[in-house]
């Protein structure tokens, strides 16, 4: 019986690019927050754009690792500040402007930069304590 079930039994699709980066982010999210203080992220709106670049840099790499698209990558974003930030998408407002914002703002685009950086090290060198720099920049800030 159990051979006819190996043998005839569905097995489960393999995730697609959209959804492995969806998770590899989840974890890379998780593995930042033990550094950071999040009542002090909610009381100063700058540190909250530090992070958001921080982790749209990491949506960046991975996007590129991943092949996705631009929409791709902005929906994987939307989904983090629905999740991290509790952020409704109706309060991200517009989110091409937010990530211009990344670029244009050198403090913003340190951190962008530096989140590709840590995400590269955590999930190819598997550099665990890596994602604990947010924390150390935002402390230094």
């Amino acid at each position: 019986m159990k051979l006819f079930a190996k043998l005839f039994s569905k097995k489960p699709a393999a995730p697609s690019p959209l959804e492995e980066v969806s998770g590899i982010l989840e974890r890379f999210a998780t593995a930042t927050s033990m550094g950071i203080d999040r009542e002090d992220l909610a009381r100063y709106p700058a540190k909250q754009r530090q992070v958001m670049a921080f982790h749209f840099g990491a949506i960046e790499y991975l996007a590129r690792e991943f092949q996705l698209d631009e929409t791709q990558m902005l929906g994987v974003f939307v989904v983090f500040l629905d999740s991290y930030f509790i952020m409704p998408i109706t309060e991200t407002g517009s989110i091409s402007e937010r990530v211009q914002g990344f670029y244009d703002k050198p403090q913003e685009r340190e951190y962008l930069e530096a989140g590709s950086d840590v995400c590269r090290r955590w999930h190819d060198l598997n550099e665990r304590r890596a994602p604990l720099q947010l924390g150390e920049m935002l402390a230094a800030s």
